[in-house]
């Protein structure tokens, strides 16, 4: 059966840049409809309560006067070391200010302080307090962001997952999908948001949903889009034992005793000469996202190892303890104080949500998959490289480098979801809806059919277990020519085998294939680029290449799909520009 749905404008996801999309063109005049896989409001990255806290970046000058939308982008530029595009990073801060005063008119609770002011603390990389707080990261964004696009009388399509966008030309006409149902549903739009998240489920151990898989990474690429910063992602700690949860950065600041399963303490003998545990660990205080800039890379590379290298505790981690915390040892100074207001709001949440006492309770803690830095390649409106197909949040690539401000990503959902929306109301009146081309729509039909038909062994879940392991193992934290170089041929193996020995019995499982053969391929792509950039630079560290090389990699690494042959060209970093943000060490 075949369900046929028009529009001007199609947004695909569930989350925090795909509302803010919808919302905005929808004001703007256009034909909305959203589509997502899973259900409105838990879909997606955005609505995961996998930490206490949203951080969200607004330099407005309250917690520190000297703080400005110019000193925002100065950071911006100096984490990205080279690695953003400046106009969309200029973008991104110029116009965080008018963001929190759209997300106070919904009523989103930050966090405050007695006087009413806002709670705002030194985030991932910043110089200044600026990272405003938001309770149960961004679920409430999402809520409030539902109820506005029910209020407009926006369809919304849940329980859809896209498989194919429709082009002529290099212009988007629309989108192929299935439903739960078993129904093929084809989309007819002049453009196309994407507003689908990264590709957390890349690994073993990450912090994703399971329904974040790379889908519209794929989609445009496979479309003709081209993919940029691939290689930069972020990873860092995570509680996988008593409960799964991030773990914040200023946890370290605590100096926690940390042992691997034999009850050693292995961090020192990972440290270079002249750095101390207690030091690494103040470092490490300073960012979530696991960085080679500071000197704090030993702590997710000493975890890293000893959980590889089967040193890890009973449930796979190693043992971080704060039972023996003295919050009196902390410097009394602003920083000070900010981690014990920081402290205090972890450990409540943890209790009230996790039921878990940090106080009281030892954890066991892994090195997590998180976002990804890059995606698709796209302008200071949100368009990628095919006229009307838009992309905003960890989707789009280009606002953010080889490292990004905490706080920064849902902002960017904020920003480019506005901007992506209003874009598409635009260009929706400047040209004609092309039909839907038959061929592709039967093509595709046939392809899902195909893979529906498949009766071989292997199970998809099976299979997108073995490429978890693979890219835990072999891409995340550490990398090497040769773990690269496994990587890949490891993966392009587990193709052949999706190909030839697939099994799908079901349009679940079926689904599950889809997202596998997502996930191989952008999978292929990070290992590649991440293979090309034989340098260490912010979050990609090169085992066998442990400095940064600013004479022989001063350029980003678009990626493109050319026939069956993934290709890739370099874009030039301007080198004044880079010297003019210094990679420095901001705080610890």
């Amino acid at each position: 059966m075949r369900k046929d749905i028009q529009c001007d404008v199609l947004v695909i996801g569930g989350g925090a840049a795909a509302g803010k999309a919808a919302i905005a063109a929808h004001d703007s005049g256009a034909s909305v409809a959203v589509v997502m896989k899973g259900a409105f409001g838990t879909s997606g990255a955005s609505a995961y309560k996998i930490a206490e806290i949203l951080g969200y970046n607004v330099a407005d000058g309250q917690a520190d006067p000297e703080d400005s939308p110019e000193v925002h982008y100065a950071d911006v530029m100096r984490a990205a070391a080279g690695m953003a595009d400046p106009e969309l990073a200029k973008v991104l801060t110029d116009e965080s200010i008018e963001t929190l005063r759209d997300l106070e008119r919904l009523n989103i609770p930050f966090h405050k302080n007695e006087d009413g002011s806002y709670f705002e603390v030194l985030g991932c990389f910043a110089t200044k307090p600026r990272m405003h707080l938001i309770p149960g990261h961004a679920e409430p964004i999402v809520h409030a962001q539902k109820e506005e696009i029910y209020k407009r009388g926006i369809p919304v399509y849940e329980w859809t997952m896209l498989t194919k966008f429709l082009v002529e030309n290099n212009q988007v006409c629309g989108a192929v999908g299935l439903n739960r149902q078993g129904e093929t549903v084809v989309f007819q739009a002049k453009a196309i948001i994407m507003g689908t998240g990264g590709a957390g489920q890349l690994f073993s151990y990450n912090i994703n949903p399971s329904d974040i898989t790379g889908d519209g990474y794929s989609l445009g690429f496979k479309a003709g889009a081209e993919l940029i910063n691939m290689e930069f992602m972020q990873a860092g700690p995570g509680l996988i034992y008593p409960c799964k949860n991030m773990f914040n950065s200023w946890l370290w600041a605590l100096h926690p005793e940390v042992t691997n399963g034999r009850g050693e303490h292995f961090i020192r003998n990972y440290l270079p000469e002249g750095m101390t545990v207690e030091r690494c660990m103040d470092l490490r205080s300073g960012h979530y996202p696991f960085s080679s800039y500071d000197g704090s890379q030993w702590i997710d590379v000493s975890i890293q190892t000893e959980i590889k290298e089967g040193r890890g505790g009973p449930h796979g981690g190693v043992i971080v303890d704060f039972t023996k915390i003295d919050l009196d040892k902390l410097p009394h100074n602003a920083r000070g104080e900010e981690i014990r207001k920081s402290w205090n709001i972890t450990v409540n949440w943890l209790i009230e949500n996790r039921d878990l006492d940090l106080r009281t309770t030892p954890v066991e803690v892994a090195i997590l998959g998180h976002a990804i830095n890059g995606g698709l390649l796209i302008d200071e409106h949100g368009c990628t490289t095919i006229k009307g197909l838009y992309a905003a949040g960890e989707t789009s690539g280009g606002p953010h480098g080889a490292d990004r401000l905490g706080g920064n990503m849902v902002l960017t959902c904020q920003v480019y979801g506005k901007r992506a929306g209003l874009a598409a109301a635009e260009f929706i009146k400047q040209v004609e809806a092309l039909p839907v081309p038959a061929e592709q729509v039967t093509g595709e039909t046939e392809r899902l059919q195909m893979l529906l038909d498949k009766q071989g062994t292997v199970k998809p879940h099976h299979l997108k277990k073995q490429l978890q392991e693979i890219m835990w193992k072999y891409v995340l934290v550490t990398r090497s020519e040769e773990s690269l170089t496994t990587a890949i041929e490891k993966l392009q193996e587990l193709r052949r085998t999706f190909e030839t020995d697939i099994v799908v019995n079901n349009r679940k499982e079926l689904t599950h294939a889809i997202e596998a053969e997502n996930l191989l391929l952008i999978g292929e792509i990070i290992s590649r680029v991440a293979r090309m950039r034989k340098e260490t630079r912010g979050s990609h560290f090169r085992v066998d290449y442990q400095k940064r090389d600013d004479e022989q990699h001063l350029y980003r690494i678009a990626t493109r799909l050319e026939g069956e042959e993934i290709k890739h060209r370099k874009i030039a970093s301007d080198p004044e520009t880079v010297r003019r943000f210094p990679y420095d060490i901001v705080h610890a």
